[in-house]
């Protein structure tokens, strides 16, 4: 398996693009229209996107994705929050964008993307329906945390469906995993070794 990182352009998140077969894509987070050069550049088609959560900067480029026939997924606490102002375009003055979620996760619930194997986590804290994706492939183990987890850092709690409390929750969770490497929404890349002895915020946890 092969993961390509791209880089926002502006203020924007990390997309994560997953391919078992160099044809054929999983995207995580696509954070704009640069995604779909990127695919092209590859020589892969997206089939399949995952949203960690649907604020403005993760989803921007999920509309062109859809149009092109990738499949949209987000988790089901997530749903209700997709095209209203908790999706932070009209806070922060982002062109709307609008797009469907073809199918709803579940809290555990195991898929087999393009060959992939992923594992769904509900990790609520930065928004109510966040969700972390776990991959195992090839004997390797890989987690996606959206805006849960970051270098040294956590996601904001302050905005609409955030819970310090919660998060906290989902970071604990996280680390019941054992050490893999970590993908977050910003930033660069860490394990959950490293943060469990380095991030300030999993401390007392």
């Amino acid at each position: 398996m092969q993961i390509h990182k791209i880089y926002p352009r502006g203020f924007g998140a990390n997309t994560y693009v997953l391919t078992n077969d160099k044809k054929t894509a999983v995207v995580i987070d696509p954070s704009g229209s640069h995604v779909e050069s990127k695919l092209i550049s590859l020589g892969l088609k997206a089939e399949y996107v995952l949203l960690t959560h649907c604020h403005f900067d993760h989803v921007l480029g999920v509309a062109g994705l859809q149009q092109s026939g990738a499949r949209v997924l987000c988790l089901d606490k997530e749903k209700p929050l997709i095209g209203t102002s908790a999706d932070l375009f009209e806070s922060f003055g982002a062109p709307r964008k609008t797009y469907q979620v073809d199918e709803i996760l579940k809290d555990g619930q195991e898929l087999n993307l393009c060959s992939i194997k992923f594992k769904v986590m509900h990790t609520p804290g930065h928004t109510i329906g966040s969700a972390c994706y776990f991959v195992e492939n090839d004997g390797g183990r890989y987690v996606f945390t959206g805006d849960t987890l970051f270098e040294n850092s956590i996601g904001r709690t302050d905005f609409p469906t955030g819970d310090i409390g919660q998060i906290r929750e989902s970071l604990k969770k996280l680390l019941t995993f054992g050490d893999m490497p970590v993908f977050p929404g910003h930033g660069e890349d860490t394990s959950i070794e490293s943060e469990r002895k380095y991030n300030s915020f999993l401390q007392d946890l």
